[in-house]
């Protein structure tokens, strides 16, 4: 008589049949049944329900494939509890989801990158539903005023939001119009039909000195909401919050986004309708600002139904707590609880292939559900189940408590639980979980031939004696078993098999009245991050513990101390006689002597430091009689009084280049007192690489590669003359012209009368070069195929201006290639790298939009160099080319002594196959061809 079946319907919703009589009784009523009363093609997963005798209800169990067509056909089965044998119009129902719609879209303006100060407007189109961007590309056309525009994909796999920048803009004070055009026949990942139109929207690309908000979306998940604002530049984070204002007032955080920026609030209240204000002066990551005020009103709407665990991976619940389980649950009236019980056998196929539970009218199957068809295996049964009123559940925050406490009617079968919560109306609305409710708690360490389980209590933390383990592998066989001791501790030996099926997966625990499980797929523990290689032992077997009173002494205190030593047993080793050593900083013995262990194992004694000691970091060492190192223990003795002279040093040149002289000058004054005369002074230059600058030129790369350079330190000694003064001369290599900026470090040591060293460091850049070349892309890595690729480049001097010259620019290509090599008796093939240049030119740099093209013919790595002429060090920019993989073409080149060109039969092989080349140059003689796969 009616159903919704037809036309248009949505992924997720109920599918109605109401008939003209009714065809079941009142009992079998508002029960979920996987008796497959209506076929769907292509086939849907989900349930029955007969909401009235004469009304019919399908739910499915996930979202319907997207832009589909779908054929329903009613089954003898709806007349098997009635008198009728036969039923009209029930032969040509059809229904579709919804085809691809383009539902929004979006520009930004991006910057190139982090440092850049040229930007590029980026372009988001949403759909509702996700897309393959290849597919999208070959029939999408963009033009601004008319014109066609380039551009540049950024999604490279399928998703509902697709983007891509156009690189051909110029930042310009202006708004354009623009146009998006996809063509027909459009299909979405997952779906079958394809757009039947063309589809068409405009586009507006803004200015990208003006600020603007272009759009507005709100959501709620019934814990707190999400406000997400579209801007016509991404934001910076700096003060964001300050800009933004709530009427009713909420708490919100803020956080920018590629497209804009968000706002969330756990104290956004779905039923009601706020203001959002926006204030002038927000200020974009490439200058634009808000120059008007933005309002706009904000309602979230009746929120989607929802059953969520707030603790998706939590697994054990201590049979000793409260037993509460949080549950998120949203727009659902009233939901079943089913709780199943899954016995100790069937453990780990639950864990591989996931359970369902046999509930309401007992049947075990989902309606089409290709596992539980094949599986023909009762994993567990189902223990408990309730129709539960949600607002009678007590409230935690936005959720909801559940109290896991149910009445096991299979006690004497052991096994773990698994919950479900779904709703009573809509079939799709569930979430279910593993519970396991005990209160052994455990950890294992898997070896090499056993498995070392302890066992603990969860609730005292105290070690559980008595309890039976088994060790399971992955084919569910039992690798072997052991009972813990009185510390806990149980360990099993296995047999290590060849077959990978015995490698183990899981462990079982349990008692008399208790039950647990560890399988090792969700509860390994990754020790990439620890130390885990363990203490080194000596070859005595004996560890020293060595305690102060503290770490740091002055000269003339006496530091005390104490040694323990203990066998690897933890045992105290006796009277044993120990040597110990107290080393200086420069590393000499100030004390050594020799002293026995009393019964405990331990000693005492005390080292005197001298008035007059040096400072520094010292050692006590403790070795064995016959000079084996047990442990060391550091002590700093250190003087607590203040300079007692001022050091100051200046340079006699602002900056230095290769081949130039420098004068430091020294000058030592007493405090308070005449100038330091005749005080040692030591001298010590240190040179390194310095990244180069140009204030004005961000966006453009000035590091310098192959600076195949030494930096030796130098080094001078000398004395201050009767007015504390004293010069020292440094010379810059020339070896260092040519290799970019360097930083010179003068760092000049003065001593006191006390010896005590006052030390004063001054810095200096060396340009080795009077020009310095950078090299700008458009900030992407990957550049397509048989298309030009642009890099900007420019010449600066040491000040960062702009200047002309000639530079030295090389493409290289990275290739690898397999060679034979010998390692020791054995031959094995190794994979080398190998850099071919495929172009070198000089190129005539001048003023700022200088640049240099090449076009990629062939997939691959490429670099490319800029250099000084005849400079060895260079600035560099990669790019990865692809595209057609080559195109079509399957011909080559070898080159010997002259060209051959050999063609393929195929672009594409699979293993196995033979490869057929015809050589169409004509030669004579033998040649040798390698091919390499």
């Amino acid at each position: 008589d009616y159903t919704n079946a037809k036309d248009e319907v949505p992924q997720l919703g109920n599918l109605v049949f109401r008939f003209d009589k009714p065809l079941v009784n009142d009992s079998l009523l508002n029960e979920w049944d996987s008796t497959p009363f209506v076929s769907f093609e292509p086939a849907i997963e989900g349930r029955f329900r007969w909401e009235h005798p004469d009304e019919l209800v399908f739910s499915p169990s996930r979202p319907l494939a997207p832009a589909t067509t779908f054929k329903a056909k009613l089954s003898k089965e709806l007349l098997q509890y009635s008198k009728y044998n036969g039923i009209d119009k029930g032969d040509k129902i059809s229904f579709s989801t919804p085809d691809l719609k383009l539902e929004n879209s979006n520009v930004t303006w991006i910057p190139g990158d982090e440092r850049s100060a040229t930007a590029y407007p980026q372009v988001d189109l949403y759909f509702n539903y996700p897309i393959d961007p290849a597919i999208l590309k070959e029939k999408m056309k963009l033009e601004a005023n008319g014109q066609p525009i380039a551009y540049t994909l950024q999604t490279i796999s399928e998703a509902n939001r697709v983007s891509f920048i156009l690189p051909g803009f110029k930042m310009e004070d202006k708004d354009l119009a623009g146009s998006v055009k996809l063509e027909k026949g459009i299909v979405p990942k997952g779906g079958v039909n394809g757009t039947e139109k063309e589809i068409e929207t405009a586009l507006t690309i803004p200015s990208p000195y003006t600020l603007s908000i272009n759009d507005m979306t709100s959501q709620h998940d019934g814990s707190g909401g999400t406000v997400y604002v579209k801007t016509s530049q991404q934001i910076t984070g700096d003060n964001l919050a300050s800009f933004v204002k709530f009427d009713p007032a909420v708490k919100f955080t803020t956080a920018a986004t590629d497209d804009g920026f968000s706002i969330q609030s756990s104290d956004f209240n779905a039923e009601k309708t706020y203001v959002l204000t926006i204030s002038k002066g927000l200020r974009g990551r490439i200058g634009g600002t808000l120059r008007e005020q933005y309002d706009n009103n904000i309602a979230f709407g009746e929120l989607e139904p929802a059953i969520t665990f707030v603790n998706s991976k939590g697994l054990y619940l201590s049979s000793g707590g409260n037993q509460q389980i949080e549950v998120r649950i949203v727009n659902t009236p009233k939901v079943k609880v089913v709780i199943s019980k899954i016995y100790e056998s069937n453990l780990m196929a639950a864990q591989k292939y996931g359970y369902y539970p046999a509930d309401d009218r007992g049947n075990d199957e989902y309606y089409y559900d290709s596992y539980s068809q094949n599986a023909g295996l009762e994993m567990g049964d189902v223990v408990y189940e309730k129709e539960i009123e949600t607002s009678s559940l007590p409230k935690y925050g936005n959720s909801r408590l559940f109290k896991f406490d149910p009445e096991d009617r299979l006690a004497d079968f052991k096994g773990i639980y698994h919950i479900k919560i779904r709703s009573l109306t809509d079939y799709w609305i569930n979430d279910s979980r593993f519970i396991s409710k005990s209160d052994l708690g455990l950890i294992a360490r898997e070896g090499t031939d056993k498995l070392v389980v302890f066992a603990n209590s969860i609730k005292t933390a105290q070690a559980v004696n008595g309890v039976n383990v088994i060790a399971y592998g992955s084919n569910n066989q039992v690798l072997g078993n052991a009972t813990t001791n009185a510390d806990g501790v149980a360990e099993i030996a296995y047999l290590r098999k060849e077959f990978s099926g015995f490698k183990p997966a899981m462990i079982i625990a349990k008692t008399a009245d208790d039950f647990n499980y560890l399988p090792f797929n969700t509860t390994r523990v990754n020790t990439s991050r620890f130390e885990v290689g363990g203490k080194q032992r000596s070859s005595t077997g004996l560890d020293a513990f060595i305690y102060a009173e503290r770490d740091i002494y002055r000269p003339g205190e006496k530091v005390n101390f104490s040694v323990i030593l203990r066998d690897k047993t933890w045992k105290s080793p006796g009277e044993l006689p120990v040597k110990m050593k107290f080393l200086m900083p420069n590393g000499k013995e100030l004390k050594t002597f020799r002293k026995n262990l009393n019964a405990q194992g331990s000693l005492e004694a005390d080292v005197d430091i001298a008035v007059s000691a040096i400072t520094g970091s010292y050692s006590l060492e403790v070795y064995t009689s016959n000079d084996v190192l047990l442990g060391s223990k550091s002590f700093s003795i250190e003087e607590f009084v203040p300079d007692r002279i001022k050091v100051t040093t200046k340079l006699d040149k602002p900056f230095l280049v290769p081949g130039q002289s420098t004068t430091l000058a020294i000058n030592a004054v007493n405090f308070f007192g005449p100038p330091a005369a005749n005080k040692n002074v030591e001298f010590e230059v240190q040179v390194r690489q310095k990244p180069f600058n140009a204030k004005n030129y961000e966006r453009f790369d000035f590091s310098i590669n192959n600076s195949a350079i030494s930096f030796e330190k130098f080094v001078g000694e000398g004395k201050t003359d009767a007015n504390g003064n004293n010069e020292q001369t440094y010379s810059v290599p020339e070896s260092f012209r040519n290799t970019g900026l360097l930083s010179a470090n003068f760092y000049s040591t003065v001593f006191d009368e006390t010896g005590r060293p006052v030390s004063k460091t001054t810095s200096a850049d060396i340009f080795t070069q009077n020009v310095f070349f950078g090299i700008a892309t458009d900030g992407y890595w990957y550049q397509p195929l048989n298309q030009p690729v642009k890099l900007g480049l420019i010449a600066v001097n040491k000040d960062g201006l702009v200047m002309n010259s000639t530079a030295q620019v090389k493409v290289i290509k990275h290739e690898y290639t397999t060679q034979l090599t010998k390692s020791g008796d054995y031959f094995r093939y190794e994979s080398q790298k190998v850099d071919k240049i495929l172009a070198e030119q000089s190129v005539a740099v001048s003023g700022e939009k200088a640049s240099f093209s090449y076009v990629p013919r062939s997939p691959g790595d490429y670099e490319v160099r800029v250099s000084i002429p005849g400079a060895s060090s260079y600035v560099s920019q990669s790019f990865y080319s692809y595209g057609s993989w080559g195109s079509e073409l399957s011909s080559f080149e070898v080159n010997t002594e002259g060209n051959i060109d050999i063609e393929l039969d195929k672009s594409t092989y699979l293993a196995g196959e033979s490869v057929k080349a015809l050589f169409k140059t004509p030669f004579s003689g033998r040649m040798l061809v390698t091919l390499e796969m």
